[in-house]
């Protein structure tokens, strides 16, 4: 996996990206707490080109005062694309409020996206079944919101003590912060952003894939997504919360790579 800025838009943008793979682009979309090359994007940059670019405003991403609202960043992407020299078809993955932009910017352009996968999205909306504020959520409570198996390393990871070095916790707390501030310009105070009323213009085959033991977004979602989106399909994760990619990685893989072939 190589690590290198991008600079998108002559400068407007300074954007940090990982990169590994050969075969056709694939980009991912990280979701609100931030991008981590884990194995499940390792094992998919054996068959495809994966490009994972940090959303300006994480990491060391620069530019996120030109992301005036949702729809910047929607548009952000296939600028990005076009500046890593991507002018073809293009597969795109998003998780949770990169599931929102990876349907918003298949929506944007239908006729560049050659599949979709949808990995616990937000964006839609229902009263009977609302999306949890994870942002009033203390960390226990957002692992148990996260998690299917809250003994999970993952999960372990985010109740773990703060690093008692100075420097190490001091880079912790800002990466944090960074990523949730990001994540409220572009969430808050509902992830509602009326993105039913732009969905049926994504016409790429769509794979909808959701943990059952979500407790963030509810797995009820994944019908909607469906009903939505013509002719998707839907793919549930027994042992899994909010991250099938962490919790399932291998089953989760199995299913992405059968239904993009």
């Amino acid at each position: 996996m190589e690590e290198k800025t991008v600079s998108v838009v002559n400068g407007r943008f300074n954007v940090e990206v990982m990169e590994a793979g050969e075969g056709p682009d694939l980009l991912f979309i990280h979701g609100a707490g931030g991008l981590i090359w884990d194995p499940f994007l390792e094992q998919l940059s054996q068959r495809y080109h994966v490009i994972a670019p940090r959303l300006p405003g994480t990491g060391g991403s620069t530019g996120v005062e030109w992301l005036m609202d949702h729809h910047d960043v929607f548009g952000f992407y296939w600028d990005f694309l076009g500046a890593m020299g991507v002018s073809g078809d293009v597969i795109v993955m998003g998780h949770s409020m990169g599931g929102w932009f990876a349907s918003e910017v298949a929506a944007m352009r239908p006729e560049r996206v050659s599949r979709l996968v949808l990995i616990a999205p937000v964006g839609l909306w229902n009263d009977d079944y609302p999306v949890v504020d994870f942002f009033a959520m203390l960390p226990q409570e957002l692992v148990a919101a996260l998690f299917h198996d809250q003994e999970h390393p993952g999960a372990k990871m985010m109740t773990a003590p703060p690093p008692e070095d100075p420097d190490e916790l001091q880079a912790v707390t800002v990466e944090r912060a960074k990523n949730l501030q990001t994540a409220a310009r572009f969430l808050w105070p509902i992830p509602d952003k009326r993105l039913s009323e732009r969905i049926h213009r994504i016409s790429s085959p769509t794979l909808i894939c959701w943990g059952e033991s979500d407790g963030l977004v509810p797995v009820k979602y994944a019908n909607d997504f469906n009903n939505a989106i013509a002719g998707s399909e839907v793919a549930l994760f027994s042992a899994s919360g909010h991250m099938p990619q962490v919790e399932e990685p291998e089953a989760l893989l199995q299913k992405v790579n059968a239904f993009l072939g």
